[in-house]
């Protein structure tokens, strides 16, 4: 047990990225602002998302994840037009916890027929390992105490950075790169004298989208969606295609591939909001995991709730009459 235990932590704490650190989400789509800082202010309203993930349900100690995101353009009247963004993310794997925080800026400016964001993010980041485990050898009080065991808990916050670019071209298309952990933040958790340390590997994320209006059927919108993340060591790619409906209820499939391969199907309804300045996006999603886990796992539940406002100031309209020209 002990030896089991030993290299497990040894896995988790590895000073190279051997795996993706980062919460993992299937409506990515939705919640682009979490994953690429450019995006902030694209679409021209105030927006914000949240989400919620439970992943391998059934499994104990599975990945749960909560996420909250808003963003919103600054006005062209200002020194710096573009956008900001707030991203909130809690995510919790076994006895780990993570905890991000970070704000976010994007240069907005004209390009071809679209708008290209140019983004950075700064925030912090905290990590801690509980200090319930139990192990049945090598435990607390033993006469051969596991010294990489945190028996008290530890907890560390650094300071993280992130960048990102997105083009938009409205109703039509978009593509997005970023990089999260710019500066590989790396966190020493030890108590105990054994040197052990926590880094965090920087992570690529590549998406592009498009819509397609179907020419016999404009009431219904193909949006298909290509998702690639990275952390250099292991990678994943997510394949999407979703129809929205009289742009009212939409439905759609990703295929995942790479690692935690999946089938993940997914639907949702959205309208009118705040008469009508505004609107609001309900969806779900669930990951029929097709890997090995699966026989201890009955899949992964996602919850996403979205809304966006129109924030631009009402234009007051000045008439003149002149009394020559009635």
């Amino acid at each position: 047990m002990k030896k089991l235990f030993t290299v497990a932590v040894l896995a988790l704490y590895s000073a190279v990225g051997f795996a993706q650190q980062d919460p993992q989400f299937s409506q990515n789509m939705y919640n682009r602002m979490a994953i690429n800082p450019a995006y902030a202010g694209s679409n021209g309203f105030l927006c914000g998302t949240l989400l919620g993930r439970q992943q391998w349900a059934g499994f104990g100690g599975g990945p749960r994840t909560l996420a909250f995101s808003a963003d919103m353009p600054i006005m062209k009247e200002t020194n710096f037009p573009g956008g900001v963004g707030l991203t909130v993310i809690a995510d919790k794997l076994g006895f780990e916890s993570s905890v991000y925080a970070k704000g976010a800026y994007a240069y907005r400016m004209p390009l071809g027929a679209g708008n290209l964001g140019i983004g950075l993010e700064l925030g912090m980041l905290n990590k801690s390992f509980s200090g319930d485990f139990r192990p049945t050898e090598g435990g607390k009080g033993s006469s051969s105490p596991d010294r990489f065991i945190p028996f008290d808990g530890v907890s560390k916050t650094g300071f993280d950075l992130g960048f990102g670019l997105h083009y938009s071209v409205p109703n039509k298309y978009y593509a997005g790169f970023s990089m999260s952990h710019l500066n590989a933040p790396k966190y020493t958790v030890d108590k105990t004298g054994s040197g052990l340390s926590y880094l965090m590997a920087r992570h690529l994320y590549f998406m592009a989208g498009y819509e397609y209006e179907l020419p016999n059927m404009p009431e219904l919108i193909l949006r298909p969606n290509i998702y690639v993340k990275s952390s250099f060591a292991s990678s994943q790619i997510d394949f999407n295609i979703n129809a929205l409906y009289n742009n009212m209820i939409w439905g759609g499939v990703s295929m995942r591939f790479f690692g935690t391969d999946a089938v993940i199907p997914m639907f949702g309804y959205q309208g009118v909001a705040f008469n009508g300045k505004g609107n609001y996006r309900i969806g779900y999603s669930y990951d029929v995991t097709l890997s090995k886990i699966r026989t201890q796992s009955s899949g992964s539940h996602e919850l996403m709730l979205g809304f966006c406002y129109d924030i631009t100031p009402k234009v007051n309209v000045t008439k003149y009459r002149n009394v020559r020209m009635l």
